[in-house]
């Protein structure tokens, strides 16, 4: 089942009972299409089951196609056992034209006239009449109604098509289960789309809500696989899946992807095992030439990582650069800073007892020394930290039970701080758990701060220096649009007050722009933190500790005891920055990330290295703090040369008692 232009987040929000149906009996994967989101890469992506490096498809255009030399899904089922019968029931003339197949029958109603009206039956008829063993059904009026009116859960149009989908699909599911041999027969269905959209109804750029996609497979085949899958499906699985479904040949049929039906359960962290998923990148095929920006399965990246293969064109390393072996390794790939990174849950462990970590990895970098990557750990505990700015040119910085007052005057944390939450903030108490773990704070510009922890918040008067009667109150009661946010309306990252009518709200990789004005949150959001949005704060794609304005030209955004600072007018992080949170930056401050600890490993130098292109082993082992609920990974690739920002190999992360 193929349904076009389904964002991942519209999926989850929309009333799509079949869909959800397919989910509880098997498993939903994230996904990520290919870099360049037109349907014609991606459709011809998911159905060879080849990167676009290989079938040569970059546009809508089919330039460079290389389709006639390479078997589809249907060509390999034939090719295999011509027994077996097959269908392709389409409603774009980029499939039924321009992709050659295999299928026994090749059926198509353009869906400018019929919509999918016509091929929905005809699927039906052909579950119902025939002993079809294999048939894709494309599903094209998401996508259309996305163009249209745009891509967001938002717009009525967009939401109407996706769950007139579902009925649909519900009708095919039905005639598949009304099938007189139904009960001895056994069927895998997956779903997927070709690629996201944004709400101004475009698609076709290197950007995560153009790329984020998703993977539905259902059936007693993946009955195994209902708590998920350890590493995400990809475009390239959908081919080699059937396959393996089907009983036929799969691992060397030129291939680029996996049988998820093979894939390892996803598992919760365990003491004594490899915490990193895919860190030695073998995962994924990796490209051979420069300019393509594959998925790094595993990890989450605001853009710019790529899975590279050795000896790659470009001055790559070649085989044998890193002593323990492998195929695959992972280069920034762009020509600025970019990072991939992992959040790992450790919540159910008991860390109470004496734990050590052990961390290591092989970094490298091109012929310059300022061609860099990096490794760092973090031990998140469950103390909140915020940051706001009051219109007295004071900063308040919270973390746990205690806060700092920063004077941007003096530019240094004033004598006499830090001080307990409690004593300096009338009425926060009032919150559950009393006055600690502040999760973001933002000054609203009318006298009032709104202060987040946990799924409540507060408003305090400013003048008044107390918050206000009545509260706290639920977020969710209050802020409804809020809940929009993956996981709902709590736990914010950060908050900030941009100053021109508009507020940024920031939680794990999303943010969402809240219109001051309306009081409603924009049509299109929540969005993704990543170079499109936030230049240059993709290095950090997920969970921004504490963020204020300074100013009407600057805002500081900080994580991970790093900070950028933004400009508005050029709208991107300045250069040089991220930069450390020290004496000499923010004097007195250093110690706000105190319990939060963190270790980093490289980057190394050319002289380290020893040669142009060489990688270097690096590790650091130490205790892990007894408070820790998650640990973020965080690879940095550091690029001011204008190269390939660094390599990095086998990383790995384990905890030892």
């Amino acid at each position: 089942m193929g349904i076009d232009g389904l964002r991942p987040d519209s999926l989850q929000q929309a009333n799509t009972p079949n869909l959800d149906r397919l989910i509880n009996q098997g498993f939903f994967s994230p996904m990520q299409a290919e870099d360049t989101t037109w349907s014609a890469p991606c459709w011809a992506t998911v159905l060879y089951g080849v990167w676009r490096d290989r079938h040569g498809i970059t546009n809508n255009s089919f330039t460079g196609s290389k389709l006639g030399n390479i078997p589809d899904l249907f060509s390999l089922v034939e090719q295999q056992n011509p027994a077996l019968y097959t269908a392709r029931v389409t409603s774009w003339d980029g499939i039924h034209v321009r992709m050659p197949t295999g299928a026994d029958e090749d059926h198509y109603w353009y869906y400018g006239k019929y919509e999918d009206d016509t091929t929905v039956p005809k699927t039906i008829e052909l579950l119902t009449n025939t002993d079809v063993d294999v048939l894709f059904q494309y599903f094209s009026m998401v996508d259309a109604k996305g163009h249209e009116h745009g891509f967001s859960i938002d717009v009525p149009e967009y939401r109407h098509a996706i769950e007139k989908a579902d009925r649909q699909l519900g009708e095919i599911l039905d005639a598949m289960e009304s099938r007189p041999n139904y009960a001895n027969e056994d069927w895998l269905v997956v779903a997927v789309p070709d690629h996201g959209g944004t709400a101004n109804g475009q698609h076709g750029e290197n950007r995560p809500e153009h790329r984020n996609s998703w993977f539905i497979a259902s059936g007693d085949a993946v009955s195994h696989l209902t708590d998920g899958i350890r590493t995400d499906a990809a475009p390239v699985d959908v081919v080699p899946s059937i396959l393996d479904h089907m009983g036929l040949a799969w691992q060397n049929q030129g291939l680029d992807g996996h049988s998820v039906l093979r894939a390892q359960v996803a598992q919760p962290a365990q003491i004594g095992t490899e915490l990193i998923v895919n860190g030695d990148a073998e995962h994924d095929r990796g490209y051979t030439k420069y300019g393509y920006e594959g998925s790094t399965s595993g990890w989450l990246e605001g853009g710019g990582a790529v899975p590279t293969q050795y000896g790659a064109p470009g001055g790559f390393p070649g085989a044998g650069s890193v002593p323990e072996g492998g195929k695959i390794f992972f280069a920034g790939g762009t020509k600025q800073k970019s990072a991939m990174m992992q959040r790992i849950d450790v919540s159910h462990l008991d860390l109470s007892q004496p734990t050590t970590y052990n961390l290591s990895a092989w970094l490298g970098g091109y012929a310059q020394d300022d061609d860099k990557a990096s490794v760092t750990v973090r031990f998140n505990d469950d103390a909140g930290m915020a940051a706001t700015k009051w219109d007295n040119g004071k900063v308040y910085f919270f973390r746990g039970s205690q806060y700092y007052r920063f004077d941007l005057g003096s530019d240094r944390v004033d004598s006499g701080y830090p001080a307990g939450i409690s004593g300096g903030w009338p009425g926060l108490d009032r919150f559950t758990g009393g006055a600690s773990d502040i999760d973001a704070v933002i000054n609203w510009g009318n006298g009032k701060a709104y202060f987040f922890k946990d799924d409540e918040y507060i408003r305090y008067d400013i003048e008044a220096d107390r918050a206000d009667d009545g509260y706290p109150m639920k977020i969710a009661e209050q802020w409804p649009e809020l809940a929009k946010f993956e996981g709902g309306a709590r736990d914010i990252d950060a908050a900030i007050n941009w100053s021109n009518g508009n507020a940024y709200f920031f939680k794990g990789a999303e943010y969402i722009r809240y219109n001051l004005s309306s009081g409603k949150v924009d049509v299109g959001y929540p969005m993704l933190i990543s170079d499109t949005t936030w230049p240059g704060l993709q290095v950090w794609p997920s969970h921004i500790d504490a963020a204020f304005r300074k100013d009407l030209f600057k805002s500081y955004l900080f994580k991970e005891g790093e900070y950028v600072r933004f400009d508005h007018a050029l709208n991107k992080v300045d250069a040089g920055y991220p930069r450390q949170i020290t004496s000499d930056s923010w004097s007195g401050l250093r110690d706000w990330y105190f319990g939060q600890r963190s270790v980093t490993i490289g980057p190394v130098t050319e002289s380290d290295r020893g040669s142009a292109t060489g990688f270097v082993y690096r590790e650091a082992s130490g205790q892990v703090p007894t408070a820790t609920q998650t640990i973020d990974v965080t690879v940095q690739f550091d690029d001011s040369w204008g190269s390939s920002d660094g390599y990095a190999d086998n990383i790995s992360l384990i905890l030892q008692q």
